[in-house]
């Protein structure tokens, strides 16, 4: 398709005047093999082929959504979480592309209504999961339909989770095989080597695939981790002391709301008004649910939102301002991932990640960033995933480069300078509960007591005997 065709249509159906080049790369690699691949009989080693890394924010989604409005035929994207599934219905609904959405527990009068709009032509977007596709039924009507282009969004997940708790995701290339289309793209925000090897396994069947990838830097975020034992008090900390809206990544569903219930009442107790705009968000919530606190999310500038990953690839907002994650994400995939869910404004946002003892050594990548204060986090981040750039933002690039990085844990240097100030004075109780009624820190005594708990595991404070009566100093 020309040029002038493209641009045209980008203005009809989207307001858009310009594609950046790699949208237009990947657009024209799909439009070509579909031209190109006109008989549905074709060898399916001889199909198309692309996998597009672009950074959260960086427009993929229109890499699939406008050759779909200009292609004869019909075009399938495999999600991986129903928010995700709920809010690329809510965009292109929004364009007027009418798509439709097969995913589990449909009626049967609902299953016929989008089979009818298909094989009429009023509908010519699926969205799906994997399951869904690999039920019988599914199967054996999507297969007699006209699917050109199958779109394969967070495409990482299938390195991620199909060896573990989502092997659906390790049938997507019989899923490919058993529809036929004509060209398969697959679409993340990030990837290293190994996870593309994984995408070209299970997706393309190790056959030869084009590969796309942006710039994954984003130069508007600044980057930080920061040590620390009591990992919710230091989130209540840095929200008071960072921008809103924001979202904190937490490791499991209980996480997540005990989390919210602890920022609410310790901010209300302190008198911050905002602690109403705390809520929470994980897969375990109902569709009402989510889509009440994805509303709620969209257009409130103060909000908070602890979530686990269920979130992170779920409803577009383009004003998060800080992103913590509580608990060390398993991969820098994953990690890039959400903390990209920021500034996707381009204005100028921040990405922490806590580290502490409590941390599983199977995340050591991204462990050894963590606590790393002499490299630039922002150039280790782009080299775990095999991409070099000598270029940094002037101002805000991260910790390191700010000289505020920090190897200690946050608390260790209170506690140290407490006791270098009050040698043999307090047993662990007396002095947690003195610490409690501090100043400089706002804890209860069960948090500064595991404090010093961790100090006198590690041997930087050690309690004396008789007669001091288990009394601590340095």
């Amino acid at each position: 398709m020309a040029d002038d065709h493209l641009t045209e249509a980008l203005k009809k159906y989207f307001g858009l005047s310009y594609l950046f080049p790699y949208q237009r790369l990947a657009i024209s690699n799909i439009l070509e093999s579909i031209n190109e691949n006109s008989d549905p009989g074709i060898d399916r080693e001889t199909l198309g082929g692309q996998i597009v890394i672009l950074p959260t924010g960086a427009g993929k989604s229109l890499c699939f959504q406008l050759p779909a409005i200009l292609i004869e035929g019909i075009t399938l994207v495999i999600y991986p979480i129903l928010s995700l599934m709920a809010d690329q219905q809510r965009r292109l609904d929004s364009h007027g592309l009418s798509p439709v959405t097969i995913r589990g527990a449909q009626t049967k009068e609902e299953r016929d209504d989008i089979w009818e709009k298909l094989e009429s032509g009023k509908a010519k977007f699926i969205i799906a999961n994997p399951e869904v596709l690999l039920t019988p039924q599914v199967k054996d009507k999507i297969r007699n339909l006209k699917v050109k282009h199958i779109v394969i969004d967070e495409a990482h997940c299938v390195s991620e989770w199909g060896e573990s708790f989502r092997p659906s995701y390790l049938e997507i290339g019989s899923i490919i095989k058993n529809i036929n289309p004509q060209i398969v793209t697959a679409f993340t925000a990030t990837a290293s080597a190994s996870v593309l090897e994984k995408i070209k396994k299970y997706v393309f069947d190790d056959s030869q695939v084009n590969i796309i990838m942006g710039n994954p830097d984003r130069p508007n975020i600044s980057y930080s981790a920061m040590g620390c034992i009591n990992r919710n008090l230091t989130v209540r900390d840095l929200l008071i002391n960072n921008k809103r809206p924001a979202i904190v990544f937490c490791s499991s569903r209980p996480g997540t709301e005990k989390l919210a219930h602890y920022l609410r009442n310790e901010l209300e107790e302190m008198g911050h008004s905002w602690y109403k705009e705390i809520r929470f968000y994980h897969a375990g919530l109902n569709r009402e649910e989510k889509t009440i606190t994805e509303k709620w999310l969209l257009n409130n500038t103060e909000a908070v939102l602890c979530s686990t990953c269920a979130f992170g690839m779920g409803v577009d907002k383009a004003d998060i301002r800080t992103i913590i994650h509580r608990d060390c994400p398993p991969s820098i995939e994953a990690y890039l991932q959400e903390s990209g869910r920021a500034g996707r404004d381009s204005g100028q946002s921040k990405a922490v990640l806590l580290w502490g003892p409590d941390d599983n050594e199977t995340n050591a990548p991204l462990l050894k960033y963590a606590r790393d204060t002499v490299n630039c986090r922002r150039h280790s981040l782009l080299s775990m995933l095999d991409y070099t750039s000598d270029e940094v933002p002037e101002t805000n690039c991260c910790d390191v480069c700010n000289n505020e990085a920090s190897g200690e844990l946050r608390e260790e240097h209170s506690v140290l300078d407490f006791f270098r100030r009050n040698k043999r004075r307090f047993t662990q109780t007396q002095a947690a509960s003195v610490l409690n009624a501090s100043k400089n820190i706002r804890w209860s005594e069960e948090e500064a007591s595991r404090v010093i708990g961790y100090l006198l595991k590690t041997k930087k404070l050690r309690r004396l005997a008789f007669p001091w009566k288990d009394r601590i100093t340095l």
